[in-house]
């Protein structure tokens, strides 16, 4: 008994941790001069909820997105509360701490792969350390606390359930939960497109479990089922492209004409903001703007990012040679999870990067953080104490950022001033104001 209690006391605290990092968001509003009202307030299929209309928003795109999962789950809350934000956010929050539930028992089974000689309680404070960080990071507050981002708690749910069931397929090989995955994956891509990468976060997965290293079972069977058994996710993956092809041309690989060399540039840019951005998550807007107009020339400084991508792939690639593979598995998952919103592939998108698209790419980040924190503690013993009490005031600052930004959150007029405050510093820099949103209200 006392065991079991130990297995889920962890989960409770961490439960308890989001909630009270983000509790501020039940105060909070309806964002009335933007998405929320073409989202939610306005949205014919919330009120309409007949068979057909249920039936049309499943086979069609709304204001240029996909998310009929989504609306259903705005329906629910309707029918029970009627247009309360109280219960919209609570709906969000939901999300959000079942998904912080989802990565700790994922990461169990992941870090135990990953860092086989790691004891069982060692394992255990690695993963709440990593799930704690992703619980109550600042990047969050965005998905949470706004009602229009619950697509990305919503998806991330579903992706979570999916990458769960192909670790218990990989565990047992019962092809039940293979299938379990696909229809995660079906309700995924339903909830936001940005699901459509799923299948390479399996591969990612495999690589956790060291299932892509060419083992000599049957000549190389092994491999080529692991490959085999992907088919079926990226013919789902082709059929959800086309699908928005043909529904919503220009959604995805069209609507932004920055030439490659630029895109490549400015994909360096946003990944390692994001980097620095976890690490140090100062300075967070609601917005964050393209730093050219189309047409015009990148500064020479852009280079800079060149480097430091340059830098960052040397890192991997030694940790990747020394066998390190939890710091090789933490970078694939916050790449591949930013892969669609780098700009490599073109896409029509207002803003240059958003907090939100940061969400299940933090686990991956957290992961390699902590790797470092328990490494420091294990060289390092005479600063075990420097270390520990060092890592528990980040992690309290961290989530007093959280705990204060939330309130950011409370209503439209509160965002556009975090909107003009970085038009101001913009201009003041010399910097251009590009798709500047408080133009479309």
């Amino acid at each position: 008994m006392k065991v079991a209690k130990n297995i889920y006391l962890l989960p409770l605290v961490l439960a308890i941790v989001a909630m009270i990092a983000l509790f501020p968001t039940f105060a909070n509003d309806f964002q009335n001069s933007w998405d929320d009202q073409w989202q939610l307030l306005q949205n014919p299929f919330i009120v309409d909820h007949s068979y057909q209309s249920i039936l049309y928003h499943f086979s069609n795109f709304y204001h240029g997105q996909y998310s009929p999962v989504n609306t259903l789950a705005y329906i629910a809350v309707y029918k029970l509360f009627g247009f309360d934000p109280f219960a919209f956010h609570a709906m969000c929050l939901w999300f959000h701490v079942l998904n912080v539930l989802l990565v700790y028992f994922a990461l169990q089974y992941l870090v135990r792969e990953l860092l086989p000689d790691f004891s069982i309680q060692r394992v255990r404070v690695f993963c709440f350390l990593t799930t704690f960080i992703f619980a109550i990071h600042p990047l969050q507050v965005e998905s949470v606390a706004w009602i229009s981002a619950s697509k990305v708690v919503l998806y991330s749910f579903f992706i979570l359930i999916a990458l769960l069931s192909y670790i218990k397929y990989i565990k047992t090989g019962s092809w039940y939960w293979l299938l379990l995955t696909g229809f995660a994956y079906i309700l995924a891509f339903g909830s936001k497109e940005q699901a459509i990468i799923l299948p390479l976060l399996l591969f990612v997965i495999d690589y956790g479990f060291g299932r892509l290293k060419g083992i000599k079972i049957n000549k190389g069977f092994f491999l080529k089922r692991t490959i085999l058994e992907k088919i079926p996710f990226f013919i789902m993956a082709i059929l959800f492209w086309c699908f928005s092809l043909v529904n919503n041309l220009g959604a995805i690989g069209g609507g932004n004409s920055y030439p490659f060399y630029q895109r490549l540039l400015m994909s360096m840019q946003s990944m390692t903001e994001y980097i620095f951005r976890f690490i140090a998550p100062v300075k967070l807007y609601y917005f964050y703007f393209f730093p050219i107009q189309k047409g015009e020339s990148l500064p020479w400084y852009y280079l800079g990012y060149a480097v430091l991508v340059l830098i960052i792939a040397y890192f991997i690639w030694e940790h990747y040679k020394r066998q390190n593979n939890l710091i090789v598995f933490g970078f694939l998952f916050f790449v591949v999870n930013l892969f669609l919103v780098l700009h490599i592939i073109p896409m029509p998108r207002k803003m240059f990067t958003a907090d939100r698209y940061m969400y299940l790419s933090i686990v991956g980040l957290a992961a390699i953080l902590v790797w470092y924190i328990d490494y420091l503690i294990s060289k390092y013993p005479q600063y075990r104490k420097f270390v520990i009490t060092s890592t528990a005031i980040y992690l309290m600052v961290l989530g007093s950022h959280t705990y204060i930004r939330t309130k950011d959150w409370q209503n439209s007029e509160k965002i556009k001033s975090n909107v003009r405050e970085l038009i101001e510093i913009r201009k003041a820099e010399g910097k251009g104001i590009i798709n500047n949103p408080l133009e479309d209200e």
